[in-house]
């Protein structure tokens, strides 16, 4: 945007920045915005997988086997190639990237990321591989939400609340599921709950739903299905069900990490490998290609064999780890859904019972999500959504609680996007102290009225409300009563205590990382880079912050 738009932005939200309604219009703004990306995302993608497979956009079986073995390898060298044009510090993507912009990048995500992220995924989705659209529709609309956020002047802790934002308008425009988009950027993306986020979320999610579904019409991506619970007694059904779903997790999480590990370094020869093993795999799978949407509509709607299932879920299996972990830039969360309703219907197949097999099939997608992403509300309520199925929520809460318990109880294993930062060396804060202390930044509190004197002149006579010292390369706070009664110069030596020195900043710091440096550490505070100059954080600010109630937020 140019200075104009800028400057208009930041005039319109700079009242009250802290109240709930600026945040709530912005949270309406980035809605419409992240609409129109993804509008232009799907146009752009549905047009390439057309062009291809015509009226069924997912219908890869019926390519001839040259084109199921040549399009992922296709996608590896068109993807080679994006790789070599772009700037190695636009490359990083997806929703693991998202999670660390939030904690590590105060909440920006720069433009050049968005842009790549547009075109890999095309690339990646177009060409078959064995990827979703949900983690390039998180980093694109995240994206979106920190541009707009930026050029509005937010703090960080409020770019971390419009990335949330982002998100959940991203899911609501791409999948027409406003709530799991809104319990999917608070439970994976922001990782908590807290009153004022919700209206801003859900802001954002209604209007992407209603904009999208406005100019595209009803563009559902799974066909409604009405499958319920036949009895009770299958509850124990359910169970086991959960538990090998879990077990398949657990299994698809190792398999991912075995292919990071894996001992090849180069970028191009790794998405080769990844082109080569989706490309082998769908001669003899064709099912695994794409986000499959096709299959998983044809196994809750009409039923598919379990031995067919079976061999779509080991293939699918390989196929998406493969993808996963050898850096295909694409999402994980529709291959977990292909993965869980091939699970479920392998189990509602041979677990005796009178329930339907494709209600297993449908509570089998939920639990493979939250297992893998340890986001239960948001898989059930992403299949809800999706499926348009409310009397699945009792079973699904019990095939969920199976998975995650033996998931993350069992084998002790994380999410599938924290394994991957953790994989970058990256540690995200789960502490909730910790987490809220990381989530603040210094800038927040900075007070903007002081005034700098070299020592030598004559005490200035100023209202500020702190005078700063310069003297060499440090600087010092005086106390209100030396402002006012005037320091000598045999005075000013004594002023040149640890105790009244200043930290100066280059960045802005966290809450945590401003607590960790003053350990041991007897300064006074810290002179923090803003938007226009340098402000100050007392050590006494900052402790009346952190003990006065309501400090925090």
């Amino acid at each position: 945007m140019n200075p104009q738009t800028d400057n208009l932005i930041q005039r319109l939200f700079a009242r009250h920045s802290a109240g709930l309604l600026p945040l709530v219009m912005l949270g309406v703004l980035t809605g419409v915005a992240a609409s129109l990306v993804m509008m232009s995302f799907l146009f752009v993608l549905n047009g390439t997988l057309g062009s291809l497979n015509g009226k069924n956009l997912e219908d890869f079986e019926s390519l001839a086997w040259y084109w199921q073995l040549g399009l992922p390898l296709a996608g590896s060298l068109l993807l080679i190639l994006l790789y070599r044009l772009t700037p190695a510090s636009s490359q990083t993507v997806g929703l693991a990237y998202v999670l660390e912009r939030l904690q590590f990048g105060q909440g920006r995500i720069p433009a050049a990321n968005i842009g790549f992220q547009f075109v890999a995924a095309l690339i990646a989705l177009g060409s078959g591989h064995s990827v979703g659209r949900e983690g390039p529709t998180v980093l694109l609309g995240a994206g979106i939400a920190s541009q707009v956020g930026q050029l509005a002047g937010r703090p960080p802790s409020q770019l971390r609340l419009l990335l949330g934002c982002g998100t959940a308008a991203a899911i609501s425009a791409a999948f027409n599921t406003p709530l799991a988009g809104v319990l999917f950027a608070m439970e994976v993306v922001l990782m908590e709950y807290s009153l004022l986020g919700f209206a801003p979320i859900i802001a954002a999610a209604i209007t992407a739903s209603a904009l999208t579904s406005g100019l595209l019409g009803e563009h559902a991506i799974l066909e409604p299905v009405s499958l319920s619970l036949a009895s009770y007694q299958d509850i124990p059904g359910l169970l086991v069900t959960g538990l090998w779903i879990g077990l398949l997790a657990a299994l698809f999480q190792r398999l991912v990490l075995m292919f990071v590990r894996l001992p090849v370094k180069s970028r191009a020869a790794r998405l080769l490998l990844a082109g080569a093993i989706t490309g082998v795999l769908a001669l003899a799978v064709p099912q695994i290609l794409g986000s499959g949407y096709d299959t998983i509509n044809l196994t809750l709607s009409n039923g598919v064999p379990w031995l067919l299932l079976l061999g779509i879920l080991v293939a699918k299996l390989l196929a998406t780890a493969a993808a996963i972990g050898l850096g295909v830039p694409g999402g994980q969360i529709a291959p977990t859904l292909m993965l869980g309703v091939c699970a479920g219907g392998v189990a509602g197949a041979l677990i005796p019972g009178t329930s339907d097999p494709a209600l297993y099939a449908l509570l089998g997608m939920a639990a493979m999500m939250s297992a893998v992403l340890h986001a239960p509300l948001a898989a059930i309520a992403t299949v809800l959504e999706l499926s348009l199925s409310a009397e699945a929520m009792l079973p699904a809460m019990v095939v969920v609680l199976g998975a995650n318990l033996l998931c993350q109880h069992g084998f002790h294993l994380p999410s599938l996007v924290i394994t991957q930062l953790r994989v970058r060396g990256q540690e995200l804060q789960t502490h909730p102290v910790r987490t809220a202390l990381a989530q603040r930044y210094l800038s927040e509190l900075a007070d903007m009225s002081l005034v700098e004197w070299d020592g030598k002149s004559a005490l200035p006579n100023t209202q500020a409300a702190a005078l700063i010292l310069k003297h060499e390369q440090d600087y010092y706070l005086l106390t209100a009563s030396q402002q006012h009664e005037g320091i000598t110069t045999e005075q000013l030596e004594t002023l040149l205590t640890p105790a009244r020195r200043l930290q100066v900043l280059e960045r802005d710091m966290s809450l945590l990382e401003a607590l960790r440096s003053l350990q041991g550490d007897a300064s006074a505070g810290f002179l923090v880079p803003v938007r226009r100059g340098r402000g100050l954080v007392t050590r006494s600010r900052l402790v009346r912050m952190l003990t006065e109630e309501g400090g925090l937020y």
